[in-house]
């Protein structure tokens, strides 16, 4: 009986190794399978996230592109910049840290609060930026005394720099930060956090030629993220120069010529388009965007009603006054409807329709020729000659001379001005088109808007004999031709009837720019304009009562070109408010004419 027992429990025995065995067997053969499937059927898949997940790639920033002027000077540069940063994991009590340090960098109790609040966010062993900019003096306090600050170290990096601050701001542009409108504008660019982009000027409209191409750094971390080593480097590409047209020595004259003044000069070579001077004013600095503003700082550029942030050059839009006559003559000489020697009686004003239009002298400049008309600047003559071309051969001509659409400069936002005519008028307020509105159009007044570019786009197609080029700020390069917008086939004579005429206004004893002479001699052509800015009233006697308000002053304006015989400079001006062209803005071109001659020597050949 008990051999029996014994029997059977070696039996039970059996079956339960048996079955522990084939157990076992079903789990090895599962976990096999398991294995063989992950290392063999899918091991390149995994094998390919392990290497990324050990690879990490930081984008190295390309330097942007340096931009100079037409005399190789540097405008902007980029120059080495210091910041602080640290480590806290290696740093001990932040708080304390950061105490020690704004005894040697301006660190506010506001930013170290800042900075503890971003601590809080980030992983220990990052890398925390505590302040950039730093200057030279902050650079040395601290790293002589590094050893006193656990897990602080000092990197350099590479930073927008106007060397000459407010000289040709608006025509370089500033930098910010890339805005959605950005991201629509430059699809092609993947913009990082921290990234800066140009917002105005060359460095918004060269963006991607001054951009570069960012380089990599391949790293390997740890299981926690940790550097560990450097794979590969692959270096940025800088962007690419530009070389401007602009003369940097020639930009410092004229915005110190227009000094406090708000306004516009614009200086360029009348035989190819090059933009030799573009002014501005009030100005801004550059650097201080890449500084950053305060609150106050930036409500006070924002909003400052002079709106120093726009370049009133290709942006301002101006009636131009008497320097649109120009314009009215050569259409009245071209369409046959002008005899240069026929004479027209000026009383001091024309009744047209029941209505005085007022010449800008009040008891009239008498009888008066073409030339007469145009050296005394006679609004009466004008208004008659208006009157006989009518409003579509005035505007058809405006355009030709470069007025009423855009000129194609390297600047985003130009504006176009505007050159009325009746579809326009029609289309924008549902009206017809009176008499009186032509006499005041011949004359630069009524719906008539110009930017200052365009009106040395004007009279640099009078200087050059009736070629309208497209003014550039890029210099043009060897076997390089100027690109042309429009060609007039002025004839000799038309010319010369306006050139001479033109130079009277500077040299005649009646002539109302007398104030643009050079000491040099050299012979300058020229128109003065005076626009109006709100509607003059007047005494029963038509004398203007004028306003204590300047803001209700009328803008000044000039445009000139020298010398006569062979024109070398074309220039604008207009001074926002300040009164008579002949007195405000001849006085300022006049001083930009000289310096450019000096630099020549003196000659003006």
């Amino acid at each position: 009986m008990l051999a029996d027992d014994r029997e059977q429990f070696r039996g039970d025995a059996r079956r339960r190794l048996f079955l522990v065995g084939a157990g076992l067997a079903a789990c090895f053969v599962v976990l096999g399978g398991r294995l063989f499937h992950l290392q063999v059927m899918r091991g390149g898949e995994y094998r390919t996230l392990a290497e990324d997940n050990r690879i990490s790639l930081k984008p190295i920033t390309a330097p942007r592109g340096r931009i100079f002027d037409r005399e190789n000077h540097p405008l902007v540069e980029n120059i080495p910049d210091f910041e602080v940063v640290v480590v806290p994991e290696l740093a001990g009590p932040l708080r304390m840290l950061f105490k020690k340090l704004s005894r040697h960098i301006e660190l506010s109790e506001e930013e170290i609060k800042h900075l503890l609040n971003m601590a809080k966010r980030q992983r220990s062993f990052l890398p925390l930026r505590v302040k950039s900019h730093l200057t030279w003096d902050e650079v040395s306090s601290i790293e002589v005394r590094i050893h006193e600050f656990p897990g602080v170290d000092l990197h350099n990096q590479s930073v927008r720099f106007y060397p000459f601050d407010h000289l040709a701001c608006h025509v370089l542009g500033y930098l910010g930060e890339p805005s959605d409108a950005d991201r629509k504008r430059f699809p092609n660019i993947s913009f990082r956090s921290g990234d800066l982009v140009g917002k105005s000027g060359v460095e918004q409209h060269f963006e991607e030629r001054l951009r570069g191409r960012e380089g990599i750094l391949e790293m390997e971390v740890n299981a926690v993220g940790r550097h560990v080593r450097e794979l590969h480097r692959n270096p940025p590409e800088p962007g690419a120069d530009l070389h401007l047209t602009i003369d940097a020595a020639l930009q410092r004259e004229a915005q110190e010529a227009l000094g406090e003044e708000t306004g516009s000069i614009v200086a360029m070579d009348p035989n190819t388009g090059e933009i030799l001077a573009m002014v501005s004013t009030p100005t801004f600095d550059p650097n201080q965007f890449i500084r950053g503003f305060t609150h106050a700082q930036w409500q006070a550029v924002s909003s400052d009603p002079d709106r120093p942030l726009t370049n009133k050059a290709h942006q301002g839009q101006y009636p131009p006054g008497s320097t649109f006559k120009i314009v009215t003559a050569m259409a009245g000489l071209i369409a046959g409807k002008l005899d240069p020697k026929e004479t027209v009686f000026c009383p001091g004003y024309l009744v047209k329709e029941e209505q005085r239009f007022y010449c800008w002298r009040r008891h009239g400049h008498g009888s008066v020729n073409l030339h007469q008309a145009m050296t005394q600047s006679c609004d009466v003559y004008f208004y008659k000659l208006a009157e006989r071309l009518g409003i579509d051969t005035i505007e058809r001509q405006a355009h030709k001379m470069g007025l009423g659409s855009a000129t194609g400069v390297e600047l985003n936002g130009e504006r176009t001005g505007l050159i009325p005519s009746r579809s326009w008028k029609r289309k924008m307020f549902k009206a017809s088109w009176y008499p009186g509105e032509t006499l005041i159009t011949g004359i630069g007044q009524g719906y008539v808007l110009t930017t200052p570019l365009q009106l040395a786009v004007m009279i640099s197609t009078v200087a050059n004999g009736g070629t309208v080029f497209r003014p550039t700020l890029l210099k043009l390069e060897s076997g390089q031709h100027p690109a042309v917008l429009t060609r007039n086939y002025f004839s000799a004579y038309h010319l010369d009837v306006l050139r001479q005429a033109l130079e009277s206004v500077v040299y005649d004893p009646t002539g109302t720019a007398a104030k643009a002479r050079l000491e040099s001699g050299i012979r300058v052509a020229g128109k003065t304009g005076t626009s109006q800015v709100a509607r003059h009233r007047r005494e029963k006697s038509g004398q203007i009562i004028k306003s204590t308000s300047k803001k209700l002053q009328d803008h000044a304006l000039f445009v000139c070109y020298a010398p006569v015989e062979r024109p070398r400079i074309a220039v604008a001006v207009i001074v926002e408010h300040g009164g008579h062209g002949g007195s405000a803005a001849a006085p300022v071109a006049k001083r930009v004419l000289e310096y450019f001659f000096s630099k020549s020597g003196g000659s003006g050949t």
